[in-house]
């Protein structure tokens, strides 16, 4: 069987976090991805740490691209760029709304002469609202949707979440509407456009979040970690810090306690029960600390795992994430190689399938304007028109 999106051509205009990944994820499904980028290249290329003078982060989300690099603010740039469209199954772009119409480039315009495009916008805050013409950064966001009140220190600043949570999901809903807008022309005959923002994408995920704070009975359980709470740390072994979870067992508490010299513990009118652990959980991990800390990780695996039933699992960094049996196992970090900036890891696409609809593309992020010549060559401009354009700085060409 071939490539689940084999045949199907997108145009990634977009630049930074989302709509690079959402194009990557469709590109690793068997699309072919053209990445258009301004003559001084997507603004990811600026961010490090770089490897040998390219970004980091700039080759781990457009791998599987070919690369044009076009001033879509000319006249020229901008008819090229339709010229391309009409070639197109899908364009991804991720300016403010609005901008792209005023460069003669919004869905409307190019689906009337591509009636079967589907267009894929992602904004900072949609195209409606008060907010709709504001930039939208992760940071932004996060601050708009309230993440950072869980993290940190009570009574110190805020902090963010330690990596782009907010712009992956963007990625990610942005991939999902495509599909979705392609399955529904398999059966209308018809493209559309397709919208997603930072915003849409971060309140999606909040379901916990809305549900703990908007339920309008008194809550009768352990609410979410409050936010006047200091962070969850977990509970430290010798080698390393840890989650666990006993359940509801009393009983099996009560032996974790004694196994850790600590039986008293157990008798503390503070953690007697399952409820009272539930509520005091953070003046119970201050009090078992100390002893836990004196074992190593593996000796507690084996004894709140295999021994009491309840689950453990180290709460890892990096490092030791991706060197665990468990990722691993599922073979997710992968090596891969740049014609600059060399061998470097990335992960592998998030799912197996039983017949091969997808793959990890070796094809590594191009260079800025690698593929100007070939493409524009391939639209049916002349040598000499591609020569006119890069003299008048429309086309930048590797």
């Amino acid at each position: 069987m071939s490539l689940l999106l084999e045949g199907i051509r997108i145009i990634d205009v977009s630049q930074g976090v989302p709509g690079p990944l959402c194009a990557q994820t469709l590109g690793d499904l068997g699309a072919e991805v053209i990445k258009v980028e301004p003559p001084n290249g997507d603004w990811l290329r600026g961010v490090g740490p770089f490897v040998n003078g390219e970004s980091a982060l700039f080759i781990r989300l457009n791998r599987n691209k070919r690369g044009l690099a076009l001033n879509l603010k000319t006249v020229t740039g901008s008819a090229v760029f339709q010229q391309l469209a009409k070639t197109a199954d899908v364009i991804i772009e991720g300016y403010r709304p609005g901008v792209m119409e005023r460069l003669a480039l919004g869905y409307e315009a190019l689906a009337a002469a591509n009636p079967l495009l589907i267009y894929c916008s992602i904004s900072g805050y949609g195209s409606q609202g008060p907010l709709a013409d504001q930039p939208g950064s992760e940071l932004d966001v996060q601050a708009f949707i309230g993440k950072n009140r869980q993290l940190g220190v009570a009574g110190g600043p805020p902090n963010r979440v330690g990596f782009d949570l907010v712009s992956t999901n963007a990625g990610w809903a942005a991939a999902q509407g495509i599909m979705a807008a392609l399955f529904a022309r398999e059966m209308t005959g018809r493209g559309q456009q397709v919208e997603t923002s930072l915003l849409d994408a971060a309140v999606a995920i909040m379901q916990w979040t809305t549900g703990a704070e908007s339920d309008p009975d008194e809550w009768r359980g352990r609410p979410l970690a409050g936010y006047e709470e200091p962070p969850d740390h977990g509970y430290q072994s010798r080698d390393m810090p840890f989650l666990m979870d006993l359940g509801r067992g009393d009983e099996e508490f009560r032996r974790l306690c004694e196994f850790i010299g600590m039986a008293e513990v157990a008798d503390d009118p503070r953690f007697s029960g399952f409820r009272e652990r539930a509520f005091n959980e953070p003046e119970l991990k201050q009090t078992l600390n100390p002893a836990l800390s004196q074992w190593g990780f593996e000796e507690l695996r084996a004894l709140i795992q295999d021994g009491l039933g309840g689950t453990i699992l180290p709460m890892n960094n990096a490092a030791t994430l991706m060197g665990s049996a468990q990722v691993e196992a599922l073979d997710i970090v992968h090596d891969l190689e740049h014609p600059v900036a060399g061998r470097y890891k990335t992960m592998d696409i998030p799912w197996d399938f039983s017949e091969e609809i997808a793959r990890l593309s070796d094809k590594p992020a191009p260079l800025l304007g690698q593929d100007s010549v070939a493409l524009l060559t391939e639209l049916g401009y002349s040598e000499a028109q591609i020569e006119s354009m890069v003299r008048d700085k429309v086309l930048v060409r590797r």
